[in-house]
């Protein structure tokens, strides 16, 4: 029996996958501090309100001035994870497995018959039992644990800028940041058996559509193969639907075609899952103009005004993408590749795309309430991620697991994202003095981020934002995601002097990791603007 799935590359690459990292503007992009904790509504305390509705940039302006603008206005970052029940120590379990059928003749029996019973005397007999356990229970586990996200922006110093235009009946806003967002997941395919027939070829076996094959040559491989044997072994592939998967056909007509066979025939787990990890570096340009449409209309404004505005985005967006084959990873000699190989490619295979994307909005506005609503990425702006068919055209192992994750609807081999058409409605009661303020924003339909992330997000928050700037500005806000993560959030800020803003945010959603449990997400993000 020849067990090319390694234990000691299968727990280096499993451990490099379950790693938990604990080291929205446009809902698109990151979302600066400040704004992250009031949600997506427009907001005096902070200029960055005029990266949500470009309606509002009239009322981000004070009265009396021409500019408003930030110093060095948002520097943040977040991490987030997955969902995790004690992760690792399932990870374990799926290692000693491995290790026992390595070591079977020397103490991994007596584990394998403790765990699944006496199944045989051979370490093939227990093949089908850790290939269940692994399918039933360990990679949906590791679909959900299996993920890390993180991201940070960085804001042009002196952006957003606003400048109030009486000439042109309203005020522009230009905004400009880098950010960076990464996401990896692990992608779950099942476990099989590779039965490969000396001088022929493999015969790839899913246990969950054809064990009886498995049993069959299990039971045959000591003795040898009749050619009746091998052709009630292609009816079988056929009737479970994987004649045609991988290079099943051509082997076992070529075995059929010989007669029988008597040669070497060795097993092997076999699987396509593996971490698919995907990063974009994004440069972001907008031009905004706001106006009132209340006195373009010579409306009256006894219960309130109308605002709309505009907005264009320019992205200038760098991808890279790695996708780290379990079965490669557990078959390499090379101890360190795991680690290696997830920054190679990032720096040695990318792709860079230029995109535009709009965005209107709506506002109305009164005495002690407003309410508005924003289209974003009316065009949905698409980049291109590399080439995986491209990339990995000397690594034929990873791009066939690749390929069957793409087959089973996971992911695909030359994949691109899609900034989705989506709206966000907002709503704020606040006192006369605006001085506190409770806060709401609702996404209608589904809003994408640069690495494929889903959000329909409910914030809801409440303020304290005082005039003078001695006394700190505290906010507090609830978040959650009705899409992907379906995280909860916590967000918790103050404003220093007027002019600096520090917000963090965590959520309750927990992960446990070696017997702790550790928030999915947290985030922190410090800004410096010019007061309004």
């Amino acid at each position: 029996m020849k067990n090319l799935l390694k234990p000691s590359r299968l727990a280096l690459a499993v451990a490099a996958i379950a790693l938990p990292l604990t080291a929205t503007a446009n809902q698109s992009l990151n979302a600066a501090g400040y704004a992250s904790t009031i949600g997506g509504v427009i907001n005096e305390g902070s200029v960055h309100s005029s990266s949500f509705n470009p309606a509002g940039n009239n009322l981000l302006v004070n009265k009396t001035d021409k500019f408003r603008f930030g110093y060095l206005s948002n520097l943040g970052g977040y991490v987030e994870i997955g969902e995790s029940d004690d992760l690792d120590k399932k990870v374990d379990t799926m290692v000693d497995d491995l290790d026992a059928i390595d070591d079977f003749g020397s103490g991994g029996e007596a584990y394998l018959k403790a765990r699944y019973g006496s199944l045989g005397s051979n370490a093939e007999d227990y093949y089908e039992a850790i290939a269940n356990e692994f399918n039933n229970t360990i990679i949906p586990d590791l679909e959900k644990g299996g993920q890390f996200r993180a991201g940070g922006q960085l804001q042009v110093p002196l952006t957003p800028f606003l400048i109030r235009s009486n000439s042109a009946r309203g005020t522009f806003s230009i905004n400009a940041s880098a950010s960076a967002q990464l996401k990896g997941a692990f992608l779950g395919g099942p476990f099989g058996i590779r039965a490969s027939f000396d001088g022929v070829g493999d015969l790839d076996i899913d246990l969950a559509a054809a064990a009886g094959i498995y049993e069959t040559i299990k039971s045959k491989k000591s003795t040898g193969f009749t050619k009746a044997d091998l052709e009630g072994i292609k009816q079988n592939l056929i009737n479970a639907g994987i004649f045609n998967s991988a290079n099943n056909k051509a082997v076992i007509e070529e075995l059929i075609a010989n007669g029988d066979f008597n040669s070497t025939v060795d097993t092997t787990f076999t699987t396509n899952s593996g971490l698919d990890v995907k990063a974009a570096v994004i440069s972001h340009l907008s031009l905004g103009y706001g106006t009132n449409l209340t006195n373009w209309l010579e409306l009256s404004d006894k219960h309130g005004q109308l605002e709309t505005g505009a907005r264009l985005n320019l992205y200038s967006v760098e991808t890279g993408r790695k996708f780290v084959s379990l079965q490669a990873e557990a078959n390499s000699d090379d101890d360190s590749s795991t680690s290696d190989n997830l920054t190679e490619d990032f720096l040695d295979n990318t792709e860079t795309s230029v995109g535009v994307g709009l965005d209107i909005g709506f506002l109305w506005h009164s005495t002690n309430y407003q309410a508005g609503i924003t289209f974003y990425n009316l065009n949905e702006p698409s980049f291109d991620y590399p080439d995986m068919g491209k990339v990995l055209v000397d690594d034929a192992t990873t791009l066939t697991a690749l390929q069957g994750l793409e087959a089973a609807g996971k992911t695909k081999v030359a994949d691109s994202v899609k900034l989705t058409r989506h709206a966000v409605i907002e709503g704020a009661y606040y006192t006369d003095n605006r001085n506190w303020m409770l806060q709401g924003a609702y996404t209608l339909g589904t809003a994408t981020n640069f690495v494929g992330d889903e959000f329909q997000t409910l914030h809801l928050s409440a303020g304290y934002y005082p005039k003078s700037a001695w006394i700190p500005g505290l906010r507090a806000g609830y978040s959650k995601n009705m899409k992907g993560s379906e995280l909860s959030k916590i967000h918790a800020g103050a404003t220093f002097f007027g002019i600096m803003h520090l917000d963090v945010a965590v959520s309750p959603d927990t992960s446990s990791f070696d017997d702790s449990d550790i928030p999915r997400y947290a985030a922190i993000s410090l800004g410096f603007e010019e007061k309004f």
